[in-house]
């Protein structure tokens, strides 16, 4: 959050004491260092995202990294915790929006722990929506709260704007992260359309870090990465947070950078199946989402009943019907009248994660096809140089453009207006790349397509979009 006037003065302090007098000031705390240096590092660490944030938004640079430490995501207004002492994160949204006139920020926090006072701040601002995924084990993990838990979905003015996508049960890693990505993340993100991308990137639910024991893989860091350069017009800055072995930070960062620099994308293994206590708790989020966020309709319609059942939290709280608020009608549509009424949530999420792990199937979009049939189709003739500007002919949408790899037309998505479907059905042209994410889709096989025949394509789009070759990350 942003610093109090106290809290401020107080951190400065810190310049002035003796280390016996930093280590009684740090008892007061939860879970804090103090030393000499903390107040100007933790302006530094804050000062960098802001400035990485503001050369983003004025075109810049298309994406950032700042390697900064204290972390943030724990820092409250009054007060530090959590070996945080500002939260830069926090402080950045909060330029972007005041001196940048930016309305809709994507606050992804992927920190092993919950980021309580990122939620705290935005908790009723509809400006940011705060998506985090976090280890939290019925609140028994730290900052062991259960404010950290699926229920706890935004204030009164911002009811679906706060996200924990909240772990329990067995230990986590890329097929899990990833299940929550495409289920969650992704739909509600795309249907909130960012201006800007803010990751609270804590690294402490990487595979061998001592405090999280989670297993996420750098490679899975790299996917995750990609999938929200798909946001916001590739617009995304990255944030250090924690994190506690230097190994796993460091390969997990290198794999973050790697991506953001257009480096080809490294494969993830052939198996990628959730286990059953993360279908669980995407279940869970999903079920208390689901009243406000139409992407989410396609799992069906559950009530107070199935949402109480993943989560014991004492305060809990039924979500708000469709006959309670206008906006939840827009926002939602008919979602039961979608799934049939009565439909278990079971009966698509569930039955969809569940049935992968018992056939020991690849999981969904996440590994793309490493040949196709159809790649004959692709027109010899190069991708006009000026590509990633093209809007859709239909409709001039510019969220999502896709470019017909046969034709180089160019249409909007099937989740914007569905005209580059269209154009696949009517003209019999099968592959399409994404001036969004520079994914290739087949709409015969039905499947993202994944070839050595593809990267001129993707090449050009990538140039296009950021004025380098991936392969170098130089400037022309």
């Amino acid at each position: 959050m942003t610093p109090s006037e106290e809290h401020y003065v107080t951190m400065e302090t810190t310049r002035e004491k003796s280390t016996e007098e930093l280590r009684e000031m740090a008892r007061d705390y939860n879970s804090v260092y103090l030393h000499k240096l903390i107040f100007p590092c933790a302006l530094l660490a804050a000062g960098s995202v802001i400035e990485m944030t503001e050369k983003v938004l004025q075109g810049k640079l298309p994406s950032g990294v700042t390697v900064v430490r204290p972390p943030g995501h724990h820092a409250v207004t009054e007060k530090c915790m959590g070996f945080c002492i500002f939260n830069s994160v926090a402080i950045a949204a909060k330029v972007a929006i005041d001196n940048h006139n930016i309305s809709r920020i994507l606050i992804v926090d992927w920190d092993v722990h919950h980021g309580n006072a990122t939620q705290e701040q935005f908790y009723d601002d509809k400006r940011v929506l705060y998506f985090s995924l976090h280890r939290y084990d019925n609140a028994m993990f730290y900052p062991k709260s259960t404010a950290a838990g699926p229920t706890h979905m935004g204030g009164v003015s911002a009811k679906g704007y706060n996200v924990n996508m909240a772990w329990s049960g067995k230990m986590m890693g890329d097929p899990e992260y990833l299940a929550a990505f495409h289920h969650l993340l992704l739909p509600i993100a795309s249907e909130f359309n960012p201006e800007l991308v803010l990751v609270s990137c804590g690294l402490d639910a990487a595979k061998d870090d001592p405090l999280g024991r989670y297993h996420v893989s750098p490679v899975g860091y790299a996917h995750m990465t990609h999938l929200l350069r798909g946001l916001a017009g590739g617009k995304m800055v990255v944030a250090h947070e924690g994190g506690y072995n230097l190994k796993s930070i460091s390969e997990s960062m290198a794999a973050i950078v790697s991506v953001l620099l257009g480096d080809p994308l490294p494969c993830l293994p052939d198996k990628m199946v959730p286990n059953d206590d993360a279908v669980d708790c995407i279940r869970a989020v999903v079920s208390a989402q689901i009243p406000y966020w139409k992407s989410l309709r396609i799992f069906g319609s559950v009530g107070a009943k199935e949402m109480q059942y993943f989560d014991n939290s004492p305060d809990f709280e039924e979500p708000e019907s469709h006959d309670q608020t206008q906006e939840s009608r827009d926002r939602s549509g008919d979602v039961g009248g979608a799934s049939g009424g009565n439909e278990d949530i079971g009966d698509s999420l569930l039955s969809n994660l569940r049935e992968m792990a018992i056939g020991e199937t690849m999981m969904f979009a996440v590994t793309p096809k490493s040949d196709c049939e159809h790649l004959t189709t692709l027109s010899p003739k190069p991708l006009p140089p000026d590509i990633a500007s093209h809007r859709c002919e239909e409709c001039n949408e510019e969220r999502e453009p896709w470019v017909c790899l046969q034709c180089h037309h160019v249409y909007c998505g099937r989740y914007v207006n569905g005209h580059m479907l269209g154009h696949s059905g009517g003209s019999a042209h099968p592959l399409a790349i994404s001036l969004a994410d520079i994914s290739v889709w087949c709409f015969l096989c039905d499947s993202y397509i994944h070839h050595p025949s593809l990267t001129p394509a993707k090449s050009s789009v990538h140039l296009s979009k950021f004025g380098e070759h991936p392969s170098s990350g130089q400037q022309h």
